[in-house]
Parts: structure tokens; sequence; C-alpha cells
């Protein structure tokens, strides 16, 4: 049973067949915090028809002069938090009014504090005999309401969930530069600040045309809930606490977010490099969920302090500080695949398999992805998003905006004799089966396009009509060629070759992209046992030397 304010209307009447009685009118308390503190209340009572039940809370009237400011004061005790409270009735225009004094709390507000604020009130709201005539809550509550407003113009504090709402409303922008982090990056910080939670199944992720983000909104087909009209109706629909996903199918370590976590209602200027350290630690977490979410920490931060949301004080970045300790033992599932590189045989085997038709077409544009990576070394995500505005075969060449690429500058891939024969493939999609997509600018449409929006132009030009995973493909692949590997190890291997073909790592970068020699070389350099043995066995010839005699 929820706890009832003390300042509610009490019943102090005699009890009545079938009601509670909640007060004790015979019994007096000496007004001495040793009497309050010692005060117990009985919230155990029988009623009419023989029943034990339990009160909500009790009260009882102070031993106090009547003709003294103390007259009509009580104390009440609640069964569920056991507080007590000073609690004063009085009369005003022939009503029997409720005021809270204070709540009792030992050696910080006790009889003395009590007293002296009643002395206070009565000097402009009793006559000389001792009746009110002026209502003492009404000037107690203009006086909260002024405190509270000079709070609020004297600093701007705001919680994080205020914060929070407000950097879901901007859209997310960049800490360091103009413009918002992209689609995969929100997605990522709204899972820690507002995610596990039904709320995010209704939010839609995509990048424009510069790689900037946009959330939209949507009907989750789920719950059947009905798509919100903003941000204002999401948070309406979804307030702190409710919708959190007890499902352990999608929320299988019971997580939740800070949003719906004690934390948000904290007041950003009081976070610190403890408090987030202890949010992130407090479950067992990896190491790159760790690094996410302090990253999430970064950007709440960042726009609190360039949105002057903080007080006339701005506090110490608290995630200035913070690190984490790498694992000896990585727990990710495609930690096993760092340090590996596909032979040329493996890479033979699988550009034989996306380029055989039974299976490109079995696998429309995911095989042209893959088969694209596995020839120019790029990334998965720069690849999906290449459009065929970016093709110029005239100059046999196809531009990697800034606004695409990891390094946000510009890059690009020579359209080689490997290239052109992934173009034609594709080609051989929009001439057959997928006619409907050659007017669509995504090199790699996706096959699940909404055929009946296909002559709206905002839609066709949207992040929703290209294709944004390669698992199926991958997978399938795999399983035909018997082997064992991850998408990212394409590049690696890429990039291997590409040093060795060429000699040096400046010019593995010319292609790879990398911005320095030394991430080529410790990161996308990978030499697997069959040569590094074969480089051992060569290397061991200067050392074997014949053995000489001492004589």
């Amino acid at each position: 049973m929820k706890e009832k304010q003390p300042d509610q209307k009490l019943d102090t009447q005699p009890a009545q067949p079938g009601k509670a009685q909640t007060s004790t009118p015979k019994l007096k308390l000496k007004f001495t915090d040793y009497a309050i503190e010692r005060f117990v209340g009985n919230f155990i009572y029988v009623d009419d028809e023989g029943n034990t039940k339990t009160r909500d809370r009790v009260t009882i009237k102070f031993d106090v002069q009547k003709n003294s400011v103390l007259k009509g004061l009580k104390l009440v005790q609640f069964n569920k938090t056991r507080k007590k409270y000073f609690f004063l009735r009085y009369w005003l225009n022939g009503k029997y009014l409720p005021l809270t004094i204070g709540e009792y709390k030992p050696g910080i507000y006790g009889v003395r504090e009590c007293e002296q604020k009643l002395y206070e009130l009565s000097k402009d709201h009793q006559d000389r005999k001792g009746l009110w005539i002026k209502d003492p809550k009404q000037t107690l509550n203009d006086q909260r309401s002024k405190i509270t407003k000079a709070v609020v113009e004297e600093s701007q504090k705001l919680t994080i969930n205020e914060v929070i709402i407000r950097l879901c409303k901007a859209n997310f922008p960049k800490a360091k530069r103009e413009g918002r982090l992209t689609a995969d990056s929100i997605q990522k910080k709204c899972k820690d600040l507002i995610g596990w939670n039904w709320r995010t199944r209704h939010l839609l992720y995509l990048d424009d045309r510069r790689g900037h983000g946009q959330v939209h909104f949507k009907a989750n087909f789920h719950k059947r809930t009905a798509k919100p009209e903003d941000w204002d109706d999401l948070f309406k629909k979804f307030p702190v606490g409710h919708g959190i996903i007890k499902d352990k199918k999608f929320n299988p370590n019971n997580e939740r977010s800070v949003f719906d976590s004690d934390l948000g209602k904290l007041v950003i200027d009081e976070l610190n490099t403890g408090i987030v350290k202890r949010y992130i630690e407090y479950r067992d977490r990896s190491f790159g969920k760790k690094k996410n979410m302090l990253d999430t920490f970064k950007t709440l931060w960042a726009y609190a302090k360039d949105n002057n949301l903080f007080g006339d004080i701005i506090p110490q970045d608290p995630t200035k500080d913070i690190t984490f300790k790498r694992p000896d033992v990585s727990r990710s599932p495609g930690s096993i695949y760092n340090d590996r590189r596909f032979t040329d045989q493996e890479i033979r085997l699988m550009f034989n398999w996306l380029t055989t038709p039974e299976n490109y077409e079995r696998y429309p544009f995911q095989a042209e992805i893959i088969l694209l990576m596995l020839i120019t070394g790029r990334r998965a995500e720069e690849t999906m998003k290449i459009r065929k505005t970016m093709i110029n075969y005239d100059e046999e060449l196809i531009t990697l905006p800034a606004s695409i690429t990891k390094a946000r500058k510009t890059e690009y891939i020579d359209i080689t004799p490997p290239v052109a024969k992934v173009l034609k493939q594709i080609q051989s999609h929009t001439d057959g089966k997928h006619k409907a997509y050659r007017f669509l600018d995504w090199l790699f449409p996706t096959t699940r396009i909404n055929k009946k929006k296909l002559h709206e132009d905002y839609y066709v030009r949207s992040d929703q009509c290209r294709t944004k995973e390669i698992r199926g493909c991958w997978n399938a692949m795999m399983k035909d060629l018997n082997m064992e590997g991850a998408p990212k190890m394409l590049r690696k291997t890429f990039s291997s070759i590409a040093k060795i073909e060429l000699g040096t790592t400046s010019k593995a970068r010319a292609l790879t992209g990398h911005e320095q020699d030394s991430t080529l070389d410790i990161h996308y350099d990978k030499t697997n046992r069959a040569k590094a043995k074969e480089y051992a066995l060569q290397v061991a010839k200067r050392f074997n030397f014949d053995k000489v005699s001492n004589e």
C-alpha cells in the first residue's frame, strides 16, 4: 500500500464499526525528544468481525497546554517506513485543516525546532486569543516556491535524465566537430542511455547522404504499440522504470539503462569519476562493453558542456581519468580471429564460391559485398554504403566520400579487372530478377525493399533501401567450404598481401586507407603459421653451420 503523506487528512475520530482506528485519542505523549524517540505505534487492530488487521499509520496527541502555540500538535508514525512527523491540526474559517511541521530526526529536528517554527508562524497568523486568522500552509508553500525559483535562477543544474532527453532531441551531435554521430554510433549510445527497454524498439536509425545519423520513429508490432509522434511522446509512453525488458531472450543479463536506473536521478553536476567507474563496473561486463559505455558518458558530458547545462562552475570531466584493464583472454567470440588471415588457397576458394551463379543468385548483393571486400580490403560498413553515383567509369574510379569512411576523409577504389567483374555481377541482378532496383542509387540494395514505396523519392534515397547485413551469405560460404573465419579477416588478408606484393608498408597504405604505417604493421600485417614456418626455414639456413674441429 502506498504511504500517505502526513499532510493528508487523518482520521482522529473514535473508530467506527468496520473502520480502522488510526489514532489514540485517549492517550497523550509528552512533548520531549526522549518520549518521541521511545514511542512505537501499535499498528495491529481487530475489526468488528474479529479479524486481525494492520494500520498504515498511528497518530497520538502531545500533552501540551491548550493556550500555547503547540495546541493541536500531534505525532504521526507510518507503518511502512516507521518515520515520525510533527503534525498540526488547526481551525480556520470553520474548517479543520492539516499541516505537516517537519519530520522528527534525532539531533537534527526535534521538539525545539518544531516549537520555534510554530512560534514564527503564530506571530503573523494568530490573533491575541491564539486563533488562526491566516493560513500557515499557504505561507509555507509560498516560501518553498520562492526558494525553488531562486535555486533555478541561480543555476541551470539538471538531472542526468533531463540531459539525456535533451541529447536525444538534439539528434546526438558530435563532440569535436560539426554534424551528428553515425546511425550505428547513435544506436549504441541509445542502448546504454535509454535501452534495454521497449522504448528503443520504436526507434529507427538511418544515415543521411553526409553520413550523419538520424533517428526516426516506428510502431512496435511485437508489443502492438503505436508509432510515437516525437521524443516527448516516446518518453510519455515509456517514463522512467516503465517498459524495461525482462525477457531473458532480449535482455539475458537483466541490464538497465542509465535512464531507468537511480543514476539518472542524480544532478549531472554531481557526476564524478568514482560514480561513473562504479556504475560501469557494477556488473560483470566485457572490456569492449566497458569502453563503449565510457564513450557514451563522454558523449553525454560533452553535450552538457557545449550547451551550458551545468551550473556556474563547470565540474571536471568525470570520464577523463578512467581506464580499464585489458583482459589476458578476450571474451569476445570474434577475438579468436584477431591475429588470423586467410591463406592464398582459401581466398581462391572464396572467390570461386562467390562468383558461382548458384551462390550469388541465392544471396544477391550480399555475395558481391563480400567479394568487393575480399579484392579491395575495404571495411564492410564502407562497402555497403557505396552508391552508383560514386562510380566514374571513364576514370575507372570509385570515390568514397568522407561521410562514409572511418577516417572521415575521401578515399578511392580503382576499378581493376576483379572490381569490374564484381560490378558486372551486380548488373546481372538488376538486369534479371531484380529489375525493380535498377533505378536505385545504392550499389547494394536490400532485397527487403517495400516495392509499393519505390515511387517515393525520399524512401528510395534513404538508408532503408541498402543492404546492412552479410551474415547469411557468409555463414553459408563458410559451411560449404568447411572453413572458419570472420569478415574482418578479409581486410587483414588484403593488407598482408598488399605489403608483400608492394614491398613496403607505405605503398600498401595507398590501397588500404590506413593513416599510419604502424597501424598496418601491428594490426593488419598477419602471417599464417605455414608462411611463418617457411620464413623460419629460410632464416635458419644462415645458422646451419658445419661443426668446426678444435684440433
